[in-house]
């Protein structure tokens, strides 16, 4: 199977804007069309709400009787409205997405060439979401439209637009500041090195570490790996609730939280989005939470939380 982020370029490549899909596939000679099917619908069944699945399927044949099924779903929580691949520097875009879920707020967020991700004046009324912006230089540009959903701030729509430059033919490996520092025997710090590694990278002060909120993310990251639910609230909360919940009242809070087979790709992932970036880059945090837990599979579940205003 690819990469996640190489299925994730293709998707944006050939127009599709839904993030965190997810891919399933079989194969083997003489294989049973009811065993396999069932193994896919126990996996299509994990978690998500058959009014917002979206799924592609493709099956193929080889030497004799061997064959193979693969399927990529995503969860379709919005839809974006046509936005061009191609455009020219100072040349105004409309943001146009429809959500299909409840949410309370959303906020359109694009992240340029270089810099850090910029959020757009955004209109929401409760179903659209509408923001406009004009890439002011030549490149790569990263549209996020971000919702307010009932279990935290979700990517719900990406897509990407080139400004004056054609668009990559190939997937390319976008490696996050700090991710080479991996060990997966050693989660927690190698997590923490590359957070100070990415800081860094854009001349900011290093985070605090604090044991009270590292026992928050780890927790939170435990629920994760358990529930096999990537989401601010596994049922434990949001952050703000957390906190409150062992007596803490910070001015400014902020969490990321990821999935990927291991720490570097989980930490490329957040990197690679506008929002989790630019939480990860915001100067008013003072102090860090982060955690690591793997689950039965070894993949890592990742949860970093920041504060600031806390004694």
């Amino acid at each position: 199977m690819p990469e996640l982020d190489a299925i994730a370029w293709a998707q944006r490549a050939s127009g599709e804007p839904h993030p965190w899909s997810r891919a399933w596939a079989a194969k083997g000679h003489a294989m049973s069309s009811v065993a396999a099917l069932r193994g896919l619908e126990q996996w299509l069944g994990d978690g998500v709400r058959d009014a917002w699945r979206r799924c592609g399927v493709a099956t193929g044949a080889g030497p004799g009787d061997a064959r193979a099924i693969a399927v990529v779903a995503v969860d379709a929580l919005a839809d974006l409205a046509p936005l061009p691949t191609r455009a020219r520097v100072g040349q105004w875009l409309t943001v146009d997405a429809r959500l299909r879920a409840h949410a309370d707020s959303a906020q359109v967020i694009v992240l340029g060439p270089s810099g850090a991700p910029q959020p757009l004046l955004t209109s929401f009324d409760g179903t659209v979401v509408r923001a406009r912006f004009a890439p002011d230089r030549p490149g790569e540009f990263a549209v996020q439209v971000m919702a307010d959903l009932p279990t935290g701030p979700r990517p719900v729509i990406e897509a990407r637009v080139f400004a004056d430059v054609d668009p990559s033919t190939v997937p390319t490996e976008a490696r996050a500041p700090g991710e080479d520092q991996d060990d997966p025997s050693t989660d927690d710090a190698a997590l923490a090195s590359m957070v100070r590694t990415a800081r860094a990278s854009a001349g900011l002060a290093p985070l605090v570490r604090d044991g009270r909120l590292d026992a928050i993310a780890r927790d939170h990251a435990r629920r994760m790996a358990d529930a096999g639910q990537l989401a601010h609230d596994v049922g434990d909360g949001d952050p703000v609730d957390r906190m409150g919940a062992v007596g803490l009242e910070p001015r400014d809070v902020g969490e990321n939280v990821a999935h990927a087979p291991t720490v570097a790709l989980a930490h490329r992932a957040i990197w690679a989005s506008p929002s989790h970036r630019a939480n990860l880059l915001r100067r008013q945090y003072a102090r860090a939470g982060l955690a690591v837990a793997r689950d039965e599979h070894g993949d890592a579940w990742v949860v970093e939380v920041f504060a600031s205003g806390l004694p």
